[in-house]
């Protein structure tokens, strides 16, 4: 597959610390510690679909579940995710991200963050053809309190499979207030690298740091992908759908 565009679900790195998007992959039940030098977060969510947060698309209409570790000190960070297909091993959605980053706050409200890491495709072996080199840039500018709008520019096959190489551009808007998160997201994959071009809009609602004890967090949520237009249906096929989250997060 081209450029494996993901989720954290999740929605999981420095300067975008809200909803599902993801999450990216844990947006949606982060929680920032302001006052030490680093911090650590496990993550494990329960999608009823499978759908690339980076990427805007569902890929899999199979139940799927994920894990996420972070671990973030003030300007450095590193993550690893790894999401599967509880029916069928052999769809897209089975995959293991891995990404370095290092923030830079400009001012008190925007945070640009570069990762550079490698996707494994793992539809078949632990690396299967496909599995590259992939970068990711995040912009995120905090609005208000409450509003943040953020970009997200993943760049997949970067080393060793530049014939296949993609760029998916993200840009979001989330509201976060107490235990309400909601987003509005809209992805462009566009032809810079190649002839495929896809579009996708989206809109998410999650209520989120519900708090089971003083280092475990709940969060559930729904979120409603749609797929207006594609120009290669074959690759990536028009697909819209709702997904139910629920997800634990321990730090």
């Amino acid at each position: 597959m081209k450029a494996r565009v993901v989720i954290l679900m999740l929605t999981m790195l420095p300067g975008i610390h809200h909803c599902f998007g993801s999450p990216d992959p844990v947006d949606s039940i982060q929680k920032v510690k302001t006052n030490s030098a680093s911090n650590w977060r496990f993550t494990t969510r329960l999608h009823s679909m499978g759908q690339f947060n980076y990427g805007g698309r569902i890929v899999s209409e199979n139940p799927t579940l994920d894990f996420n570790f972070t671990y973030d000190r003030k300007t450095w960070g590193f993550q690893v995710f790894k999401a599967m297909d509880l029916k069928d091993r052999s769809t897209q959605i089975n995959f293991t991200l891995a990404v370095i980053n290092k923030a830079f706050h400009i001012g008190k409200r925007l945070t640009i963050t570069p990762n550079v890491g490698f996707i494994l495709e793992q539809s078949n072996t632990i690396a299967d053809r496909g599995s590259d080199v992939t970068f990711i840039l995040n912009s995120s500018y905090k609005i208000s309190k409450n509003f943040t709008i953020d970009h997200s520019a993943l760049i997949g096959n970067v080393a060793l499979e530049p014939g296949e190489r993609d760029w998916v551009n993200r840009l979001r808007l989330t509201y976060s207030k107490k235990h309400l998160d909601l987003s509005v997201t809209g992805w462009h994959n566009n032809k810079v690298f190649d002839a495929a071009e896809y579009v996708t809009y989206g809109a998410s609602a999650f209520y989120s740091r519900i708090k089971l004890s003083s280092a475990l967090m709940m969060s559930a949520g729904v979120s409603c992908l749609m797929m207006p237009y594609s120009n290669d249906t074959v690759e990536y096929p028009k697909r819209n759908g709702v997904i139910l989250t629920v997800g634990l997060t321990l730090d």
